[in-house]
């Protein structure tokens, strides 16, 4: 597995990362959505991916309970990013929501945090980007970064003057 620098940061991420959406969210997948969860993880990390990517809407969070979990004692080795749904960006929201994923994925930080699924004008993305910028300066997020953007979103997101790390887009 090839890895690169995720954005100006200095954390490394296999360039293949496990997209966690499966994992407990019965109500998308199917009641056998979990079988064999715990294989498939350490499957991953035993071939080299290193980046696991989940959100708070995955079967309800259930996505973030299961794979924290699973991942246990190797935590430390393992780039978690997780993501905030636009209807929870609110400052004092994105941060509860923030640290509800970290309680459910027994972690003190998590290595990447991001908007999921943008809807300006519902979403004040310049109070939802300094807020992520607050959660780094606390130690509960290593980098911020957005999810499903579009031109128009990144656009408006670049013109806040705000950093983010990643665009996560929608493929997969």
């Amino acid at each position: 597995v090839n890895y690169r620098i995720l954005g100006q940061t200095h954390i490394k991420v296999s360039v293949l990362s496990f997209g966690a959406w499966q994992l407990g969210d019965s109500k998308y997948w199917g009641e056998d959505c979990a079988t064999d969860a715990d294989a498939t993880v350490h499957a991953a990390i035993d071939n080299g991916i290193n980046l696991f990517d989940t959100a708070e809407v995955y079967g309800d969070g259930e996505s973030e309970r299961v794979l924290g979990k699973i991942l246990g004692s190797k935590r430390k080795d393992i780039i978690l990013a997780s993501k905030v749904l636009p209807d929870h960006c609110a400052p004092e929201n994105l941060r509860k929501s923030c640290e509800a994923s970290l309680q459910r994925l027994g972690t003190d930080y998590i290595d990447l945090y991001q908007i999921h699924w943008p809807r300006p004008p519902d979403v004040d993305l310049s109070a939802a980007l300094r807020a992520l910028d607050k959660l780094k300066e606390q130690g509960k997020i290593r980098a911020s970064g957005v999810s499903n953007f579009g031109e128009s979103c990144v656009k408006k997101m670049l013109n806040t003057g705000v950093r983010v790390e990643s665009n996560q887009l929608d493929y997969n």
